[in-house]
């Protein structure tokens, strides 16, 4: 493959409006004197997808980036260099499309109850190749009221398709809620939400969300904060019995929870100069992306086997040393790291780095 002179590109703040508020622990971590939360709690730290608003789809949410001839967006870039961003196997197979979504998240309020359509369902129904299978990597939590930081995910036994829709018409959140699990959750922790999965983020947690390249949610409360949501919008104009129909309504007990959605550090490259780990969410995950974790590096080698990848620097200080330069970083910044650049190495200045890395899956 032909190498670019393109190098590291820094992905600047690119804040979305949501219809929760949050981002004051995203705020914090991005170092902006004064945090606080507003309706812009989300940060779209790598993204070509337009976010689907209750005024409309916005392009708000196409990634801004640090400018490279005179482009200043994510979209932009790919379109004018796809086989030096994207990588050249990746544009043959999958075109100029990035199959990848990475956002900041910072919750002040719990999210609504939600599920997301499958890759199968969209594309008979919602004509798009992506569903919305995503991951969770919890960067920190706050306690807001009495509760410890928690998550909403899968359903206890009882439930059908029946009784939602009745939950649902009568708009009884405290019963859908009595359905849930609720799974109390810390830094540190990983969790991968397949299609279909109930779930809801609970207040007071700040994460790293990696998904498919989609902003399809159904959602079965129409009155979130202040906002109250026309029914099309949370069904997304399929209706409720279609949208119904994306629920998973297994059951499980909550060590099955825990168990089936909490991901796995896998076995560790151990390397004296730092600990690269996979995030093992299954075998769906594999199939819509993978993400890595590197621990305490104070220098280390990495390959991402030609692939395009968002890098979150989450702690410490230091330098990405590359094949077209050296490039310095440091906790709260975003980046991407372009399918040109291969091998490269990650050296720690004053502190040692910890960096979330997320991936489009293997071609």
């Amino acid at each position: 493959m032909k190498k670019s002179n393109i190098g590291i590109i820094q992905i600047l703040p690119t804040r979305v409006f949501r219809i929760y508020r949050g981002g004051y622990l995203l705020e914090k971590f991005r170092d902006i004197k004064n945090p606080q939360d507003s309706d812009y709690p989300e940060d779209w730290v790598l993204s070509t997808v337009k976010a689907i608003q209750p005024y409309g789809i916005s392009d708000e949410s196409i990634s801004k980036i640090r400018t490279i001839d005179g482009i200043d967006n994510l979209e932009g870039l790919i379109k004018h260099f796809p086989e030096d961003i994207l990588g050249k196997d990746h544009v043959k197979k999958f075109g100029n499309s990035l199959h990848l979504l990475v956002k900041l998240l910072d919750s002040s309020i719990r999210l609504p109850l939600q599920a997301h359509p499958s890759k199968i369902f969209s594309r008979k129904y919602l004509n798009s190749d992506f569903g919305k299978a995503e991951a969770w990597y919890i960067l920190a939590t706050r306690k807001i009221g009495k509760e410890n930081p928690y998550v909403l995910i899968g359903f206890k036994t009882g439930i059908s398709k029946d009784i939602m829709q009745k939950l649902v018409k009568e708009q009884d959140i405290e019963g859908m809620i009595s359905f849930m699990h609720k799974v109390e959750v810390k830094p540190g922790d990983a969790i991968f939400v397949a299609p279909g999965i109930p779930h809801a983020i609970g207040e007071g947690i700040f994460m790293i969300e990696t998904q498919e390249p989609t902003d399809f949610s159904i959602l079965v409360e129409k009155s979130i904060g202040t906002h109250i949501l026309k029914e099309k919008d949370c069904h997304i104009g399929l209706g409720w019995d279609k949208a119904l129909d994306i629920f998973d309504y297994q059951e499980h007990s909550l060590p099955e929870v825990n168990e089936k959605y909490r991901m796995k550090k896998e076995t560790p490259s151990f390397n004296r100069g730092g600990k690269l780990y996979r995030l093992n969410g299954g075998e769906y995950m594999k199939s819509c992306f993978e993400i890595m974790i590197l621990e305490e590096a104070q220098e280390i080698e990495v390959s991402f086997e030609g692939r395009v990848a968002s890098i979150v620097i989450t702690k410490g200080e230091g330098v990405i040393s590359t094949n077209v330069g050296d490039f310095e970083v440091r906790k709260g910044e975003t980046y991407m790291l372009p399918a040109s650049i291969d091998i490269h190495k990650y050296v720690a200045t004053k502190s040692s780095l910890d960096i979330i890395i997320s991936l489009p899956p293997i071609n």
